[in-house]
């Protein structure tokens, strides 16, 4: 019972977060909640070029992350280790996203130190032998 309220909370801040992203950035993706084992973390920060990428998992486990940028003056990339292999990906803008990992999911900020992101993350590790979608939400 315990893990459905964290997940309950996590999905508040998620879409209170999501109401900070424009309409034309919104999508719609189907995910199945019953693939989380547990919930692991949450967080939020400030990503600026010329920075080190910022590490949110390295553990070698699957796992889903809900990442969503609430504001940017460049572009994100994202990096994660997918079921199929290494994959990356630019973001550009407020906008949400998940991301089904097999343990590695990184992000870095495009440019200098004048050029950032704004950035949330909840983080659920999936349970054995289950493959959550990666999607725009």
């Amino acid at each position: 019972m315990k893990l459905h309220r964290v997940m309950y909370s996590a999905m508040l801040i998620f879409v209170a977060t999501a109401s900070l992203c424009t309409p034309r950035n919104a999508n719609a993706q189907v995910f199945d909640f019953g693939q989380i084992e547990a919930f692991e973390s949450l967080g939020s920060g400030t990503q600026t070029g010329g920075s080190p990428p910022k590490t949110i998992v390295d553990d070698g486990e699957r796992h889903t992350v809900l990442f969503t940028i609430i504001e940017s003056n460049t572009e994100a990339r994202v990096y994660w280790k997918s079921p199929d292999g290494e994959q990356s990906t630019t973001i550009r803008g407020p906008t949400m996203k998940a991301f089904q990992t097999v343990g590695k999911f990184r992000i870095e900020a495009v440019g200098d130190e004048n050029h950032s992101f704004k950035y949330g993350y909840v983080l659920f590790r999936l349970k054995d032998g289950k493959v959550a979608p990666e999607d725009k939400i």
